[in-house]
């Protein structure tokens, strides 16, 4: 093998993203053409240096940190298939289950709302309240661990990749989109969580790489920023988003089950065929303060329409938290408001809706 066919890698110690295992891993499957040497580096920051000084080909980045460090001299040249982006509840119990007035610690202030609108009668803290919490999520990890085996709380939420790393095997549940179980609780994951990214200069010959690139996860990865660059920045970790590829049958029969005859009718054609082969999915949600109220927007469309298809999706959701936040006005007409009066009296009286809450918005605070 020559040294047109040798490449270099940076990539810094695992710190609970899942980078430096998911990369690691894709090394291994890489084929014996190509050799990729990775590099290690004590941090992102001087694999940044090093990458940019001409000192190797490529360094391995989450897209969370590209999304905050992004800069026209590189290219993600390498999107590697998608870890699965759920969240894992570290407890004795599932989230049904876990005891009335229990702690739970969420990581991020829209995982600690997605928690109290499954279970109001829990309470969830987010670990940056904590005293003494450390700010390293592997030595956080352990840290609540230790907390939780001493019954101080009663479990705490933590992206799957980052339990994979942690040198003890708790009993874990996961915290996903619960498609095959649409009877328990829904949480869409935060963000940009799953991806590995492989950056690399402008001339970089990353066609060479086609045996581990995965084309799907490039496109979902584009969507998922795209989105986001359009969130204000007070949103963004208050936000649940997500664009998968998925098989058309797959759904297909999510849609039967459900009973969507309209969105079953939009995939087979008059002839009983159905149109194409995959489709791209996409959910974006946000959650108030206490998790009773929530904004959530999903679409299904064709591969090719994935640009458009995301910036109607975008467009309907924000369109939607609009509506939820404004404060409603007092109807003028006799006969209208005295209808609506009415209307509104008898969901007080049936327990449907709070005395409190009328002529507030929807969303009532962010």
């Amino acid at each position: 093998m020559n040294e047109e066919d040798r490449f270099e890698i940076l990539i810094s110690p695992e710190n609970g993203n899942g980078v430096y295992t998911h990369t690691m891993k894709a090394i291994d499957n890489l084929g014996d053409d190509l050799t990729l040497v990775p590099k290690e580096v004590p941090h992102v920051e001087s694999a940044l240096e090093l990458l940019l000084d001409g000192h190797a080909d490529m360094m391995a980045v989450s897209a969370n940190w590209w999304f905050a460090n992004r800069r026209p001299d590189l290219k993600p040249a390498v999107v590697l298939p998608r870890r699965e982006p759920t969240m894992v509840l570290v407890s004795e119990d599932k989230p049904e289950y876990v005891p009335s007035k229990g702690i739970i610690v969420a990581q991020s202030e829209l995982l600690k709302r997605q928690f109290i609108r499954a279970r109001p009668d829990v309470k969830v803290v987010l670990a940056s309240e904590l005293e003494n919490a450390p700010e390293h999520a592997l030595e956080r990890a352990n840290w609540l661990e230790d907390k939780r085996l001493d019954n101080e709380i009663d479990g705490y939420i933590i992206p799957r990749s980052l339990h994979a790393t942690l040198p003890f095997r708790a009993r874990r549940h996961t915290l996903g989109l619960q498609r095959e179980n649409p009877e328990r609780f829904r949480f869409v994951p935060p963000p940009l969580e799953g991806f590995t990214i492989f950056l690399a200069r402008l001339d970089f010959p990353a066609a060479r790489f086609f045996n581990i690139i995965d084309a799907g996860a490039a496109i979902t990865l584009r969507l998922e920023l795209m989105l986001l660059d359009h969130i204000p920045d007070d949103l963004r970790n208050k936000v649940g988003l997500i664009f998968e590829q998925r098989k058309v049958g797959a759904v297909l029969r999510e849609a039967t089950r459900a009973g969507d005859e309209l969105f079953a009718k939009g995939i087979v054609s008059d002839k009983g065929k159905i149109k194409g082969s995959s489709r791209i999915d996409g959910i974006i949600e946000f959650l108030n303060s206490d998790g009773s109220t929530t904004a959530c927007v999903e679409k299904v469309f064709p591969l090719e329409e994935a640009h458009s298809g995301s910036q109607s999706l975008l467009t309907e959701f924000n369109a939607l938290l609009t509506v939820m936040c404004e404060v409603p006005e007092e109807e003028e007409r006799v006969r209208i408001k005295q209808m609506i009066d009415d209307y509104t009296e008898d969901l007080i009286q049936s327990g449907r809706l709070s005395e409190n809450r009328i002529g507030t918005s929807m969303m009532r605070d962010y």
